[in-house]
């Protein structure tokens, strides 16, 4: 059968019947190549192949990802009024009616078909055996990964759902049921592991799947495995039966990427997302295991525009940031001496007009919209302007890959020095080498005296890592966290704002700023402390967090308690989507809505 007449079989399988999805199909263009053409050569299943990769780009690659994958937790949030669309599925508020969610559900199922199109047809190609034999296994295994890929964020989505491993013939059945997703999560982890050897370690860019990626990917999908998840019908959070076994996978997967030297991480926090501003690769220490390459003109909005320091329109670089928040309780849980918090976090926005000096302070009375400043349009370089950027974005890092395996060693272990080694690379990274021995060698030591005494360390340390990165909101569902860490992030930033004990050596309540002698950077003098003195030489005095805390409880009120996180429930953890309505009515009758309690 040609292959657009098996996408048209999936898409209808799907519901893919909304205007959106009939635009879908009209631009697609009809082959003329059966699939024996299709694969009788490289190139044509490289393209092939490519058809499966798009998916990634028309996903992520439009802030709409942001919504489902990233928020509401307690790092990232919007707070927008519902809207029955994307901030109310940041807010899990959306109901089966809601937009957005039959055409994500139709675009994962999509890139499904596509991969397991490459995944039947390969192995039976002339290009399988011979002189291309390895490229062609390449390819097979990059179907594999990708189609792994897309069943993990169905999964963290929706739960159970249909799972299907061949593509589409015309007398298959159209209507799945729902599948357990332990024995989906056991099905692909599996299948990761038989195509590990087809595909090669990274060489020459990141933009591909690679061999580190697919142990990274089976180590991610292992540890949401062996966490807890919302389970269909029965409403209880649980681990997957076998989720001891599971942990063991992860560790494992890890230590190899690890133990094979192929990846380091760089030096500087900074620049792992300043060589991204400027389209450029990091094929030196190769940090980034994979990237998303979204392409400006196609996609590409999301990195800068959705989520990033703040930008004005008028500004030489164009409107970007704002969409994604977080909180100010977010910056200052760093130590002073982390170099990882002013790249994640700001204290100040993007202003001016043209080419004049275009940074300050703006935000120093709207302590609700502080930014994730890993993405910045003054990065950007060369600077093109308008919505979408073209920046990638990094799926997974090396550093993940050593928190993953402390992560997973101290489960099964407890802190063992191979645990907290890989925690200190991380925190070496983050703090300057003169101060080593406190932060890094003596504050493991102090959290090394318990199983769970490491584990809370893990979970502060990926948060102070990835803020941003499309990891909190699922980290925090797989170790049942979500609700505790949203209700914990509102208590500190109302203390803030309120002067707490807590915080008053760590909170200035008046800050001093000034323009930096380039003209494009702010001097703030003291971010977290308090100076006695009413005036600096040079510096401007400004009202802090504190001085603001007993004028804004309304808006506190309105944005963090009635908006961030509304719809979610801590004793249902209804943290799963509903299935769209049109997709349950075309699904004859094997659909439901059996994962809301």
């Amino acid at each position: 059968m040609k292959n657009y007449l098996k996408l048209i079989a999936i898409l209808f399988i799907y519901t893919l019947t909304t205007t959106s999805c009939e635009d879908y199909l009209q631009s697609e263009s009809p082959s003329t190549f059966t699939e024996e053409t299709a694969f009788s050569n490289v190139d044509f299943a490289e393209k092939e192949l490519f058809g499966a990769y798009s998916i990634l780009t028309s996903t992520y690659g439009f802030d709409v990802s942001y919504y489902f994958f990233l928020i509401d937790n307690d790092i990232e949030f919007n707070i927008s009024a519902n809207d029955n669309s994307m901030y109310s599925v940041a807010h899990y508020a959306i109901g089966e009616g809601g937009a957005l969610l039959e055409p994500t559900w139709n675009n994962f199922y999509s890139g499904i078909e596509r991969a397991n199109i490459c995944i039947d047809n390969l192995p039976n190609s002339p290009i399988w055996e011979g002189e291309n034999s390895a490229t062609a296994k390449k390819l097979y295994g990059e179907a594999v990964t990708l189609r792994a890929l897309y069943y993990y964020n169905l999964i963290m989505l929706w739960g159970d759902v249909p799972f299907k491993t061949k593509s589409t013939q015309g007398d298959d059945n159209f209507f799945l049921p729902k599948t357990d997703r332990d024995e989906i999560y056991e099905y692909l982890i599996q299948d990761l592991k038989e195509v590990e050897d087809y595909v090669p370690w990274m060489t020459e860019t990141t933009e591909r799947v690679n061999k580190a990626f697919v142990k990274g990917l089976r180590a991610r999908m292992a540890l949401a495995y062996a966490g807890y998840s919302l389970r269909n019908k029965t409403f209880e959070t649980r681990r997957g039966r076998y989720w001891q076994e599971y942990y063991q996978i992860a560790r494992d997967e890890c230590l190899e990427v690890m133990e094979s030297g192929k990846h380091r991480l760089n030096p500087s926090f900074e620049n792992v997302f300043k060589i991204l501003h400027k389209y450029n690769m990091d094929l030196t220490y190769k940090e980034d295991l994979f990237e998303i390459a979204p392409g400006r003109l196609y996609s590409g909005r999301l990195a800068s525009w959705t989520i990033g320091l703040r930008s004005d329109p008028s500004t030489k670089y164009g409107q970007g940031g704002e969409a994604v928040r977080t909180s100010c309780s977010y910056y200052y849980s760093f130590d002073r001496e982390d170099n990882r918090r002013e790249v994640a976090s700001s204290l100040y926005y993007l202003t001016g007009t043209g080419d004049s000096p275009h940074q300050s302070l703006t935000p120093i009375s709207i302590w609700y919209k502080y930014p994730l400043a890993k993405w910045r349009r003054d990065w950007i370089e060369p600077s093109m302007g308008g919505i979408s950027t073209g920046v990638n974005l990094p799926l997974m890092r090396y550093s993940d890959i050593l928190l993953m395996f402390a992560e997973a060693e101290n489960e099964i272990n407890g802190p063992t020095a191979a645990a907290k080694e890989a925690l200190a690379l991380v925190r070496k990274r983050a703090f300057p080498q003169d101060v080593w021995t406190e932060k890094v060698d003596n504050y493991i030591d102090s959290i090394s005296a318990s199983k769970d005494a490491f584990f809370n360390a893990i979970v502060d340390e990926r948060g102070w890592e990835f803020g941003g990165e499309l990891l909190r909101k699922f980290d925090l569902v797989r170790w049942n966290l979500l609700g505790p860490k949203i209700q914990e992030m509102k208590d500190e930033t109302y203390k803030i704002l309120h002067d707490d004990a807590k915080y008053a050596n760590l909170v200035p309540d008046y800050i001093f700023w000034k323009m930096g002698d380039d003209g494009e950077t702010i001097d703030i003098l003291n971010p977290d402390y308090r100076i006695s003195d009413s005036a600096v030489d040079g510096y401007t005095k400004t009202g802090w967090l504190p001085t603001l805390g007993s004028t804004s409880d309304a808006m506190f009120t309105t944005l963090y308690e009635d908006r961030l996180a509304n719809g979610y429930d801590p004793v249902k953890n209804n943290h799963l989507l509903p299935i769209s309505a049109t997709t349950i009515a075309n699904s004859g009758g094997m659909l439901s809505n059996d994962q809301i309690p």
